[in-house]
């Protein structure tokens, strides 16, 4: 009976803030920016050579996603000797690591008995936390989709963004276990992390002079250094990404006033008549795109037929033509 109860954990399920989960929620969606600024800081070394790639930049941050989020969900934790098997894992995303929590199923919501995920649920949030950022950035870039399918793929993002909102409301109400949608769907929620035990430089120093340093120690320190140089990089991140928001409207203020643009020398002749039939202007039409102003019949018609501005030959539109109403 109790190899069986073995992957059940009696421990109270602690709810992390709502804070905590729209935080690391942020952190997830700043590594990919990230990722794609390191990468074209690099390319632009051998521009020439190597340029292609930013094409592909979607990819490469999906299968750099993919090993990061593999490592992190395979993750294990150790206090004492690998051999002897004393090994807990701890099943959870870079970004929820970062935060200090971790993927439990909920067997009971009142006693707070939790199960470790299966395998097929690792599987499932490895696939899930990879794809929808992938997938989602892929739909509002397509071509295809901006032109044929605007209004339903924006009424498809609307209506997930509420949900999502909705999803909030009632986990801070505390009438949901599911700090997301997608977690939902796995029927997996987040809890806190046990705290994890260090080798310490004592334990390090001592497991040298005795000659009990071993292979794993060495390994088990090499990942720490990995993982603690990615956590020490995502706070960074997050502190950029804190600073710019905060500072951003001050730099905008801080900035000079531009010099006005000077009147090219084709627009003096044409001040106070129409480009089109040389007269004083009937009902004055702004086109937007080169900012000349026309008689609206004359414009009209131009716009019409050539769908370009008669004066620089940039492509326009009726929606381009903003009526002036001059006293």
């Amino acid at each position: 009976m109790a190899e069986k109860g073995a992957h059940l954990t009696g421990t109270a399920y602690i709810r992390p803030s709502i804070f905590e989960i729209i935080a690391q929620e942020s952190l997830a969606s700043t590594l990919e920016p990230a990722f794609k600024k390191i990468l074209s800081f690099l390319v632009s070394f051998n521009l020439e050579k190597y340029g292609h790639i930013l094409q592909w930049t979607d990819e490469g941050y999906l299968i750099f996603n993919v090993l990061l989020q593999r490592y992190y969900l395979k993750r294990y934790l150790s206090s004492h000797n690998f051999l002897k098997k004393n090994v807990s894992f701890l099943v959870a995303s870079f970004s929820e690591t970062f935060y200090g929590l971790k993927r439990v199923t909920i067997i009971n919501s009142k006693t707070g008995l939790q199960e470790k995920l299966s395998h097929k649920q690792q599987i499932l949030s490895l696939i899930i936390i990879v794809t929808f950022p992938y997938l989602k950035n892929k739909l509002k870039r397509q071509k295809f989709f901006s032109k044929y399918v605007i209004k339903g793929l924006s009424i498809l993002f609307v209506t997930y963004e509420t949900l999502v909102l909705y999803n909030y409301i009632l986990y801070v109400s505390e009438k949901s276990i599911y700090p997301s949608l997608l977690l939902r769907l796995l029927s997996v929620t987040l809890t806190y992390a046990d705290p994890q035990s260090a080798l310490t430089v004592t334990e390090l120093l001592r497991k040298i002079k005795y000659n009990s340093f071993t292979v794993f120690d060495g390994w088990n320190i090499l990942q720490r250094i990995i993982t603690g140089s990615l956590e020490l990089g995502a706070f960074f991140l997050q502190f950029l990404s804190w600073w710019n928001q905060e500072n951003y409207d001050m730099d905008i203020m801080s900035l000079p006033a531009p010099p006005p643009p000077k009147v090219p020398n084709v627009a003096q002749q044409y001040k106070g008549i129409c480009p089109l039939c040389h007269k004083p202007h009937h009902i004055h039409t702004v086109l937007m795109v080169s900012g000349y102003i026309f008689c609206y019949q004359c414009i009209l018609s131009e716009i019409r037929i050539k769908k370009k501005c008669p004066v620089t030959h940039y492509p326009a539109k009726e929606d381009d033509l903003i009526r002036l109403y001059i006293e």
